[in-house]
């Protein structure tokens, strides 16, 4: 049996908390340890948390103070480092970071570690996220090597070598080009559906700002504008539409003109242009 830590960054999540509480305890593998890391929480969820683990062990709060606001991105890692630093099991095998806003079948991560025992080179891996709409799940849009950052597990030995997560935004990106670096495969599960109850992104509000700083985030990472301008041209057609093209371009053009500091060393940004250079070749039919 697969034994593995899941670590939750937890802000303000009493309305979908419980939720991913009883989907991890229904699971028919369980984790050998859970560190739910509580970000300041003004809300209930300390408490729902609490009434959880009384009833389990292997389930553990930590309590940070409230900064005033959610910090996306840097934060997230540097609270999920916290957790981390709490690990009492020295032979865990698997490492998973998770939000609280999720739900899914109780064996998910059974499913997930025949995935891992079946493919020696997987490294870092996930299920597929799926937003309740209107009755019917829908997928969030992902590329089938892109592990999505909600619920990501990592093996040990690809964990220690990519070493941990990068404290910047863009750290779900870092973390599987550091992987794919070191010869390691990446892999996002289709079949294993994460029902997420929060929209990604959604605690950014407005419509522009968000995609201008997903814009500036991208110049940062190291994309190509080629590859920048192709990508908002398709999101022409998801919304909002030319509000969020519109950002994107603006934003990603606003760093370039500040010339601001990229999140990536040159050898990863290398890197990932070659993989967006092959992902578009092979899309358009050219290679």
């Amino acid at each position: 049996m697969s034994k593995y830590v899941i670590i939750s960054p937890v802000r303000n999540e009493e309305d979908y908390l419980e939720k991913t509480l009883n989907s991890v305890i229904n699971q028919s593998v369980r984790p050998s340890q859970w560190i739910l890391v509580n970000d300041g929480s003004t809300d209930n969820t300390e408490s729902i948390i609490r009434k959880y683990e009384k009833d389990h062990d292997w389930i553990t709060l930590i309590n940070l103070e409230d900064r005033g606001y959610y910090f996306p991105g840097t934060g997230v890692v540097e609270v999920f480092n916290k957790g981390y630093a709490q690990i009492n099991i020295p032979d865990w095998e698997y490492v998973v970071k998770m939000d609280c806003d999720l739900s899914y079948e109780t064996d998910h991560f059974k499913k997930l570690f025949e995935y891992f025992n079946a493919n020696p080179n997987l490294g870092i891996a996930s299920g597929c996220t799926y937003l309740p709409i209107d009755g019917e799940l829908v997928r969030e849009p992902t590329q089938f090597d892109h592990p999505v950052g909600p619920c990501k597990v990592y093996k040990r030995k690809c964990w220690d070598q990519i070493g941990g997560l990068i404290p910047v935004p863009g750290w779900d990106l870092g973390d599987l080009l550091a992987a794919q670096m070191h010869g390691w495969e990446t892999r996002c599960f289709f079949d294993l559906v994460l029902v997420h109850h929060r929209l990604t992104g959604s605690r950014r509000k407005g419509k522009f700002g968000p995609k201008f700083l997903q814009g500036r985030f991208e110049y940062r990472q190291g994309y190509a504008l080629g590859y920048m301008l192709i990508k908002s041209v398709f999101h022409l057609f998801s919304k909002p539409a030319i509000i969020g093209s519109v950002g994107k371009i603006s934003g990603y053009l606003y760093s370039a003109f500040k010339r601001e500091k990229p999140f990536f060393e040159k050898d990863m940004r290398k890197f990932m242009r070659k993989r967006h250079r092959d992902f578009l070749l092979k899309k358009f039919k050219l290679k």
